[in-house]
């Protein structure tokens, strides 16, 4: 015969890996009609975005665009370089253990290496090094007994904690074709040569099952200019978003976790607009909200009948209990005497930071590492452009000392800043780094279920036994053993502490 039962029905984290995977890619760029011979390859900035994921046992497949911005010298007198955009598919198997179909996948890519050549005039070779950060997490969906429906007295061993209960997980897509003039200082763009898009500024408001979002994209253009004398020149813009992601019963008790990823970006100048010089952005972000509620549950760990044989199912689910976000600024400064050739300007820079390694030590974070920074310079006397990497050491750390039971900790850069300064041929270099520090408290919860009632049998159980405690004994186990109850044993034994028992210690089990 079944028992009823009540319980309290969870979604719990039940599995979280962080892995990043690096994977090479090629591709031979052509350089278009519409484009003079390519002399000398300046620089190459590769963007990836990843806008489909598919995960499998043990292997991710993930496929997307990635976008190549080339800065050429050509033999032109009026232009000494030009600029070439292009973007190409791409479809990577990416190897990640664990990974298994009903995970949920979030995928941010980056470009870490990037190796090129000019076999022609007409064919540049890039090969690019790309880093995806790989985020996967198991939802397991648990029923926890509270109590049972019996009239039968039923010895339970309770157990009280707290869970983050996931109520929702959505992923929710933001995409965009909009125009915008440029600002007056650049009505003499000519042509691009480089666009650096990220999402800044980014916050959310709850109301009646919706959650509103938004952010800025900012947007760094380098652009080939008509004027001569300063013909390479850099504009910022600030490009807002927004969306309404739609939820069901959000109370007081709610809280979200947001991650924002962007899956697409592309920028062109319109041509058909020709009074002002108006640019078109064309974009997708992913948007991953998580609505949770953190529960205390107390609930049935083990139990037993005293007059009747339960038999049930029991299966161990890892669950995360307590999950703490802690975010640590980090401000590096570096000045470097004679960075620059004499009568040089610095153009513009870039910062990449996956050259810096956490290191999880017990009580304490440390970042070691590069950052590495690609500077874009011009030659004043000729205007011609070339590019320079610098490293900057980083041999960082800070503690966790505030924080108790660690069991998953999971370090990321979240948000990066770089201003370089420039006297003469010297660098001041300054660079803030936003640590992310995620550490997730897991417990072990036994789930029980299948629960069947059928007559006890008491062949070969005294009425009274001598028991002699064996390590790893408890009086529960005791108990349950010879169908007696904890409360008796402590009485029948005058146990002061029910759990402080010693091995070898002698106990009187009276059924």
């Amino acid at each position: 015969m079944a028992i009823n039962t009540i319980s309290k029905a969870l979604k719990l984290n039940n599995i979280s890996i962080n892995e990043n995977v690096s994977k090479w890619i090629e591709q031979d760029i052509i350089v278009p009609d519409t484009k003079p011979d390519a002399i000398k390859i300046v620089n190459v900035t590769v963007t990836p975005y990843v806008n489909n994921i598919e995960s499998m046992q043990d292997k991710i497949k993930v496929s997307g665009n990635i976008n190549y911005f080339i800065i050429y010298k050509v033999d032109d007198q009026v232009f000494g370089t030009r600029g070439l955009f292009t973007s190409y598919p791409y479809s990577e198997i990416i190897e990640v253990k664990g990974a298994t179909e009903e995970m949920i996948v979030n995928i941010k890519p980056v470009c870490k290496n990037v190796i090129f050549s000019l076999p022609n005039e007409r064919k540049i070779s890039v090969k690019s090094e790309i880093i995806f950060k790989t985020r996967l997490k198991k939802i397991e969906n648990v029923d926890l007994i509270n109590r049972f429906e019996v009239d039968n007295k039923i010895e339970c061993k309770m157990c009280k904690n707290s869970f983050c209960n996931i109520m929702q997980d959505k992923k929710s897509i933001i995409a965009s074709k909009e125009e915008f003039m440029l600002p007056k200082e650049a009505e003499d763009f000519y042509e691009l040569l480089n666009v650096d898009a990220k999402i800044i500024n980014t916050e959310y408001k709850e109301s009646y099952n919706k959650v509103m979002i938004k952010g800025d994209i900012d947007i760094k253009m380098i652009y080939l200019a008509e004027n001569q004398s300063e013909n390479v020149k850099k504009v910022n813009y600030t490009l807002p978003f927004s969306a309404m992601v739609e939820l069901e019963n959000i109370n007081d008790n709610s809280k979200f976790e947001i991650n924002y990823i962007m899956q697409e970006f592309n920028l062109k100048l319109n041509p058909e607009i020709t009074s002002t010089k108006t640019m078109t952005a064309e974009y997708q972000i992913e948007v991953n909200v998580v609505m949770f509620e953190e529960e205390e549950v107390e609930y049935i760990e083990d139990f037993y009948s005293q007059s009747r044989e339960l038999n049930f199912d029991l299966l161990n689910v890892k669950g995360v209990r307590k999950t703490v976000n802690l975010n640590k600024n980090i401000e590096l400064k570096e000045s470097i005497a004679n960075a620059l050739l004499e009568n040089s300007k610095l153009i513009d820079y870039r910062l990449d930071t996956s050259y810096i390694v956490p290191v999880v030590l017990q009580n304490n974070i440390k970042l070691e590492g590069e950052a590495k920074v690609t500077l874009l310079i011009q030659d004043l006397n000729n205007l011609e452009l070339d590019s320079k990497t610098l490293d900057i050491i980083v041999n960082e750390s800070y503690d966790l000392d505030n924080i108790a039971n660690k069991n998953n900790i999971f370090v990321d850069i979240s948000q990066e800043r770089i201003n370089i300064t420039q006297s003469g041929q010297d660098l001041d270099i300054r660079i803030q780094l936003e640590v992310n520090t995620r550490v997730e408290e897991v417990k072990d919860i036994n789930v029980i279920s299948n629960i069947i009632d059928d007559d006890l049998d008491l062949t070969g159980l005294d009425s009274i036994n001598i028991y002699i405690v064996k390590p790893g004994d408890t009086l529960w186990n005791i108990a349950k053993k010879y169908k007696t109850s904890v409360d008796k044993i402590v009485k029948t034994n005058d146990i002061i502490d029910p759990d402080a028992i010693s091995v070898g210690q002698k106990i009187l089990v009276i059924r």
